[in-house]
């Protein structure tokens, strides 16, 4: 049991048989020590931006946006509205380019974000648990996980690769735990923003 109050814990149960399959599998298909194949699963602009944002709550965001970002990779831009365009066109100062990379290096940038995104939830969790922004930063993760368990789940049909299947029945997964953790901390209340006073 770790940090935050009886049974919160994003790791803290048994894995699915699902899970487990899914690990052989990477395992398995998994290249032996080949270094020049190393991938960084955020960009420098991206690991720029998580530094510069000291909140909890704010950095998950960061996340989030990452996640939908190698989506848009995957899929292309074709699919998108002219606000999603716009605001990728937007971004492109603060983010850069999309993401590039094969759809097996983004699928896995996906799972390795997850990962790091429930690492810095628990250690919030046992470092600060006072900290009053935690319960929004778990919900900002949680609300976004319910979406986007559908959306790999749907890529995951679609696929043939079992490399790629491995990976995506990962982040399910993990998308599952932090709905799950999420259940242990109350919803808090929508914050009010606040208006600049001009001067």
């Amino acid at each position: 049991m770790r940090g935050r109050g009886a049974g919160f814990a994003f790791r803290g149960r048994v894995f699915w048989v699902s899970s487990i399959l899914s690990f052989l599998l990477l395992s398995f298909f998994a290249a032996p020590n080949t270094p020049a194949q190393r991938r960084d699963h955020l960009t420098k602009e991206e690991v720029e931006l998580i530094r510069d944002v000291q909140e909890v709550d704010g950095r998950m965001e960061i996340f989030v946006r990452a996640i939908d970002r190698r989506l848009i990779a995957i899929s292309g831009t074709s699919g998108l509205d002219k606000d999603q365009l716009k605001r990728l066109e937007k971004e492109k100062e603060k983010w850069g380019e999309l993401p590039e990379g094969t759809r097996s290096q983004l699928l896995s940038d996906i799972d390795k974000i997850l990962d790091e995104a429930i690492d810095k939830l628990e250690d919030v969790s046992e470092r600060d648990a006072k900290n009053e922004l935690f319960a929004y930063a778990v919900y900002v993760l949680a609300d976004y996980a319910k979406v986007l368990t559908g959306k790999l789940e749907a890529l995951r049909d679609n696929s043939a690769d079992p490399r790629d299947i491995a990976v995506l029945n990962s982040s399910i997964g993990q998308c599952g735990d932090i709905i799950e953790a999420s259940s242990k901390v109350e919803r808090p209340e929508p914050k009010t923003k606040k208006k600049k006073e001009k001067n």
